[in-house]
């Protein structure tokens, strides 16, 4: 007699197939990274310090013990706080699931159990790997560093599969534990609005202090490793205009002191502050103050 057994096709709601970076860095406190955006899906976990994540859509201060995700195609930068020499793990990996959109423009912090698959998950990538997973970082401000996965001639039987187990338990952990808590991931609304004024306090001063090296939008965004996106939203929803417009009113506003002070001609002061011709500036200073620099300098002898 054939006998019939009921069965259940197992599904899978968290499927990752491949890995392309797996790594624990020993950062130094000056580290800065001025980002990139890539294809597949990426997370940041902060094992020591603290470190400052800028994306296309938000600036996450990370401590100890919280993560942050990067969804495919999201710029993402770091740097380090001069303070605190971080270390961070890192994976990269390719996942179509559909239940990924959970962790779009995350950070979480980690519980107990999660920490625990991380740690697991980091000595069966030493287990797995050729070169060591962990490497300490030095300088200032090196290139990224380069993490080519090789396999050992020799893994440990299984090794593979429990980085994919171990990898894919830790998402299903974290949409758990946090799918039912009604709170913001990112930054409370106060602590991202603190954290964007001292950020854009942080860059008017440094255009202030740089402005005869003639500060442009991309030296600014690798000086404070943002995105272009990013940098632009922010520095206009806190000024009121854009960060070009603003360098300039900064170039005005120096060129109106050189001449207060007539400790220069018209025609030096345009060439300190980076304008193409004496014309050009003219122009300009007469657009921005409603007088020529002539003028305006014999209104303000008058005023004494």
């Amino acid at each position: 007699m054939e006998t019939r057994y009921r069965y259940i096709v197992l599904k899978e709601q968290i499927s990752i197939d491949k890995i392309y970076s797996f790594h624990y860095s020993e950062l130094n406190k000056d580290y800065v990274y001025g980002g990139e955006k890539h294809d597949f899906w990426e997370f940041l976990y902060v094992d020591k310090g603290e470190v400052e994540i800028s994306t296309d859509y938000s600036t996450f201060h990370l401590k100890q013990g919280e993560i942050v995700f990067y969804s495919p195609n999201e710029f993402h930068s770091l740097r380090c706080n001069q303070k605190t020499p971080p270390n961070i793990f890192i994976v990269a990996f390719d996942c179509q699931s559909e239940a990924m959109k959970f962790f779009t423009h995350k950070a979480l912090r980690l519980g107990n159990g999660e920490r625990e698959l991380l740690s697991q998950l980091i000595d069966e990538g030493n287990k797995l790997f050729e070169l060591p997973v962990a490497r300490p970082y030095a300088g200032p401000k090196p290139e990224k560093p380069t993490h080519p996965l090789t396999r050992k001639e020799k893994p440990e039987f299984g090794s593979e599969q429990l980085i994919k187990m171990y990898l894919e338990g830790l998402l299903i952990q974290l949409i758990r534990n946090n799918r039912e808590r009604a709170i913001n991931p990112k930054l409370s609304s106060i602590t991202k609005e603190k954290g964007q004024r001292d950020l854009i306090g942080r860059i008017v001063e440094y255009l202030d202090e740089h402005l005869l090296e003639h500060p442009t939008l991309d030296s600014v965004c690798t000086e404070f490793a943002l995105s272009k996106t990013h940098l632009r939203a922010v520095f206009r929803e806190h000024t009121g205009c854009g960060i070009t417009e603003y360098i300039g009113k900064l170039r005005i506003e120096r060129a109106k002191q050189h001449i207060r002070e007539e400790t220069c001609n018209v025609t030096e002061i345009a060439e300190s502050l980076g304008y193409s011709s004496i014309h050009y500036f003219s122009r300009q200073f007469k657009k921005a103050t409603g007088m020529a620099p002539s003028e305006y300098l014999k209104t303000m002898k008058a005023r004494m």
